[in-house]
């Protein structure tokens, strides 16, 4: 190190150790400067030095903190070291990074050149002195050393060597700091023999403390502990000291958490977090469990325990029932919403009743469950998103599509290896307070039907959704009651078929039908052109769509319950108007339908009932999906027999059945045919004694499609085949075997 006199390298600060030369210390890097440390300045240093082709040494400067927490000072000598190994591995969404490092001469401070992210100094090389004068017997203290205490065989073989070496001040320093560096004494002794750069001073320092130590009695004696001192053994071994330092302000900063909470604390939860803390305290930190109970006692300590939102009901302190403006809630919802009327009503009659009821602890409302049902696309997340604003609410979403895990809900013990916290407690610990408005999203697509997978996670759910129960949560994770109460739950879903009906109880079902054109009219002129206009740029120069193109783009471009194809559309359309703005063309300022056809091509939506009407063997009936209603068409065949036969003889009528039918579906057709057998003959003259097959197809094949209500139309098809007439197009009544329909 002489080619170092003086130099500026950043410092790593550590607690509770000191770290001497020609040591080898495994650090795991925890607070927020050190982590700034080796994420801004070692980890491209050192990464760069093993790919050049001649590896240079990264350098850094190690020093001890001590004294008060509040007021740390860095010691007057530290050590400079070198990197031997850093590596990072991740953890949740950061980075968690240990080094192994090597000490390699002493140095002190000259100039603190930068403090903030990371503590930076000029620092000065140390070099040993020796003045051959001193009054402690040296061969004295090797001899009780050697024998007296518990000392490690590589320091055995190396104590006689020294007292006999003749260059006995190189070899006495590096004795000497092995000595102190293994030697049980407190972090701020051994600070003091750092801080000795005279070797004799040090070793009186060190006969001192040998003393000291050995006079506290016979049951108290000095022990030295062997520590690895090859970088190998160093590599397989970690240091507990030096990894203890920054677990150290972790576990100090969370019992004062744990206190702070006791106010909103049960005494049993209360009583669980101060056991966990004092068993985290007594655990080595390279103990596997210690990591565990660091990290529950971390999340334990960020959740809500107390903090709320100010609820819009509550903005005035004042109990009185009109301190609610319901007139400024329901403005809210007409702003982000079109349409909508029973949704909102049902929202402002619970916060006019939230109102009434939240001064009275004996009447508070519990936690809202509202499931928003309809077909994609009418807004029912951004609905929930409006009641959150409207409520004054934060908002945190969970997406319960294809979750089949109940620990997605309720979270892993604890016990287990990667274990983690439900999905609900995350979302409150994301959101901070404990009174946000959760969107379960798609709760209808929790799983396969039946499976016993999806099953549990309903189970799950129904202890989050129950206002009676919701109150103690138990997270198998946190494994204490947590108020899940407060909290307003909007459930959304597509349909109401896949969700188990213990589920559906404890919701309160408000159905969002599809919009009309006209309100698609209203919705585009209002919400989507207005901001698809603004997020293509174009607010320069103004655009404006017709209302003949508009309704041109609903009527023969989208065939949709809601509005997100047709903003996709008007999308398309506003990317080619961007076109020609960056071209230089002249701005086009109103859309009509001539530029429509020419920017969305051919149509793709055409009028079925206008191709098919007055088609004999063809009836209409109406469909339903989650997309919204449809019109269904039968088409219907017969075959007559050319074989001459015994007319007398009954004909065996054969039934096809295409278009990917479900089994309810098969059975109208059955009995289809049998009433027509049965009845046909009273009501119409019509000769069916000649047909041997009927052909039933169902349009638009790849579609599945099952229900009872396609009887009367599937008649009405088969009649019209053999009497070629027209058939109405309100054919959708099911049929019953011996009445005429239900």
């Amino acid at each position: 190190m002489e080619q170092l006199p003086q130099s500026t390298l950043p410092i790593l600060t550590i607690r509770d150790s000191v770290l001497f030369p020609g040591a080898y210390m495994r650090i795991a890097v925890g607070r927020e400067s050190s982590l700034r440390l080796v994420q801004d300045s070692l980890w491209d240093a050192f990464h760069r030095s093993l790919d050049s082709a001649q590896i240079k040494p990264v350098l850094l400067g190690v020093f001890t903190e001590h004294g008060l927490k509040e007021n740390h000072t860095l010691g007057q000598v530290g050590t400079v070291a070198r990197i031997i190994q850093l590596q990072r591995s991740r953890s949740n969404q950061t980075f968690d990074y240990s080094m192994l490092i090597q000490a390699l001469a002493r140095v002190s401070i000259v100039e603190v050149t930068q403090s903030d992210p990371f503590l930076e100094a000029t620092v000065q090389l140390e070099k040993d002195t020796f003045d051959g004068k001193t009054k402690v017997p040296l061969q004295q203290l090797i001899s009780q050393v050697s024998s007296g205490l518990s000392l490690g065989k590589s320091m055995q073989l190396i104590a006689p060597r020294v007292q006999n070496d003749p260059n006995i001040a190189s070899k006495l320093s590096v004795w000497l700091d092995m000595l102190a560096a293994h030697i049980q004494a407190s972090a701020a002794e051994k600070q003091m023999v750092l801080n000795a750069i005279n070797v004799i001073h040090r070793l009186e320092l060190l006969w001192a403390m040998l003393q000291h130590h050995k006079g506290k009695g016979a049951g108290q004696r000095l022990t030295i502990k062997p520590q690895p001192m090859t970088a190998a053994a160093a590599l397989r071994d970690t240091d507990d000291n030096a990894k203890a330092n920054d677990d150290d302000d972790d576990v100090r900063s969370l019992e004062k958490k744990i206190l702070a909470l006791k106010p909103h604390l049960s005494d049993e939860t209360f009583h669980m977090a101060i056991r966990e803390h004092r068993r985290l305290k007594r655990m080595n930190a390279n103990q596997p469990e210690h990591h565990v109970i660091l990290t529950y006692l971390e999340f334990f300590c960020a959740l809500p325990w107390a903090n709320a939102d100010t609820d819009a009901e509550s903005i005035s302190s004042s109990p009185s029932p009109s301190s609610l403006d319901l007139s400024a809630v329901q403005a809210q919802l007409n702003k982000d919403h079109y349409g909508m009327q029973k949704v909102k009503s049902r929202l402002v009659e619970y916060m006019a009743v939230r109102n009434l009821t939240m001064h009275n602890p004996k009447t508070r409302t519990k936690g809202l469950i509202l499931c928003l049902v309809g077909p994609p696309g009418v807004g029912k997340t951004s609905l929930a998103q409006s009641i959150a604003t409207a409520t004054n609410r934060t908002l945190q979403r969970l997406a319960l599509g294809g979750v089949s895990d109940e620990s997605e809900i309720r979270g892993h013990r604890k016990t287990y290896i990667g274990a983690m916290p439900g999905n609900v407690l995350v979302a409150l610990q994301r959101a901070g307070v404990s009174n946000p408005l959760i969107v379960l999203d798609e709760i209808d697509k929790l799983g396969v039907k039946g499976h016993s997978a999806n099953n549990a996670v309903a189970h799950a759910l129904l202890e989050v959704l129950d206002p009676h129960q919701n109150d103690s949560f138990k997270d198998h994770y946190l494994n204490v009651p947590f108020d899940l109460s407060r909290v307003m739950f909007v459930a959304t879903a597509n349909s109401l078929d896949t969700i188990p009906r213990p589920l559906l109880d404890r919701m309160e079902i408000v159905h969002i039908e599809g919009y009309t054109t006209v309100e698609k009219l209203a919705i585009a002129e209002q919400y989507i052109v207005p901001r698809q206009v603004t997020d293509h740029g174009l607010t320069a120069a103004p655009l404006e769509f017709t209302t003949d193109a508009l309704e041109y783009v609903i009527s023969h471009y989208t065939r949709e319950a809601g509005v997100r194809d047709l903003q996709r559309k008007i999308g398309s359309i506003c990317r080619h108007v961007a076109v020609q703005v960056v071209n230089g063309q002249p701005p086009v300022e109103v859309i009509g339908v001539e530029m429509v056809q020419d920017v969305l091509g051919q149509e793709t939506v055409r009028n079925d009932v206008a191709l098919r009407a007055g088609v004999p063997g063809v009836s209409t009936g109406l469909a339903w999906s989650s997309a919204g209603g449809s019109i269904l068409f039968v088409e219907a065949s017969a075959v007559t027999s050319t074989s001459s036969r015994d007319a007398s003889a009954p004909v065996p009528i054969q039934l096809t059945l295409t278009g990917t039918l479900g089994e309810c579906m098969k059975e109208s057709a059955q009995l289809a045919v049998t009433w027509l057998k049965v009845h046909l003959p009273a009501l119409h003259p019509v000769d069916f004694t000649a047909v041997n097959e009927f052909h039933v197809h169902f349009p638009e094949g790849a579609t599945p499609k099952d229900g009872p209500s396609a009887g009367v139309a599937i008649v009405c098809a088969l009649v019209s085949v053999r009497k070629p007439t027209n058939t109405r197009s309100t054919c959708i009544p099911p049929l019953a075997l011996t009445t005429s329909c239900m």
